[in-house]
């Protein structure tokens, strides 16, 4: 009887034990495990800073607005800067050495004489007063009567006339510096040129 007893017992027991397990499963919520949420922080990479390049302006190439001769339009040392010559007049070159010494001077002058230290227009020629450098301590006369041969002669100059002097044969070619008069003495006659144009590398231009 005692052992009926405390079967009866643990009987009891493991009902109690059963019934505490099993009884509420349908009730029973799982533990929810709480996440945390990880935010990876994520660095933004540098905007590039833009740097700008400034591209060069190309130098502009002077362009030379001095003349390379005298013409119609051109304006005698319009910069006022001291010049070493006058400019040849359009149309006639300067001649080398080689021609020089071949055929003369030329109304631009050239070769060994290539300073232009006057040039005058006169009524019936032209004419060029060439010097070996600006001093004009040693020069040619040059004349070109119209239609005629160029005549390159050593001259002088007189200083109580004021005047450019040179003679060939028989014919002595005299210029006024002070006005371009060209005097061509022949055979004991002169002839007197008056000057429409004249030009001075010292005076510049007179054309009264």
């Amino acid at each position: 009887m005692f052992i009926s007893m405390a079967i009866l017992v643990v009987a009891a027991v493991v009902a109690v034990a059963v019934w505490r397990l099993g009884g509420d499963d349908d009730k029973a919520e799982p533990l929810s495990t709480a996440t945390r949420e990880t935010t990876t922080a994520t660095t933004a990479a540098p905007s590039p800073i833009e740097t700008t390049t400034a591209t060069p302006s190309p130098t502009p190439t002077p362009t030379s607005t001095s003349p390379t001769c005298e013409g119609p339009d051109t304006v005698f040392n319009e910069d006022g800067t001291e010049k070493d010559t006058l400019l040849p007049d359009c149309g006639v070159a300067p001649v080398d050495e080689a021609e020089q010494q071949k055929t003369g001077l030329s109304l631009a002058c050239g070769g060994s004489y290539p300073v232009i230290l006057y040039k005058t227009t006169t009524t019936d020629a032209k004419t060029s007063i060439c010097g070996r450098d600006s001093s004009g301590a040693d020069f040619r006369l040059v004349t070109q009567p119209s239609g005629g041969e160029v005549a390159d002669l050593p001259g002088r100059y007189e200083p109580d006339l004021d005047a450019f002097v040179a003679s060939q044969g028989g014919t002595t070619y005299t210029v006024q510096a002070y006005d371009g008069t060209l005097i061509v003495s022949k055979d004991g006659a002169k002839s007197k040129q008056t000057a429409s144009d004249w030009i001075s590398l010292d005076n510049e231009a007179d054309t009264d």
